[in-house]
């Protein structure tokens, strides 16, 4: 997989962002190891990490507002497998 590295060696800033707060304590780094139990390969990994994170933003952000759809944004722009790849 070739990423275009345009912000601290990460694809986008999204992406560094997801990644250093999955490392930043003992529950989200778990989120993260747990992910690499879920299906076979770094795409079904990565598709189980979104979709487990997406659920939570719905929860902590559930209705239509200017701050949902800021976020909805941004985490649409985080390259799952990368966070992934680069945490194995």
């Amino acid at each position: 997989m070739v990423v275009a590295t345009d912000y601290n060696g990460w694809s986008n800033r999204e992406t560094w962002l997801v990644s250093l707060w999955l490392n930043n304590d003992a529950s989200s780094q778990k989120l993260l190891e747990e992910a690499y139990s879920h299906g076979d390969g770094i795409y079904a990994h990565a598709d189980w990490l979104e979709k487990v994170l997406q659920e939570q933003l719905e929860d902590e952000i559930g209705e239509a507002s200017l701050w949902h759809d800021l976020l909805q944004t941004a985490f649409s722009k985080v390259y799952w497998v990368e966070v992934l790849d680069s945490n194995l």
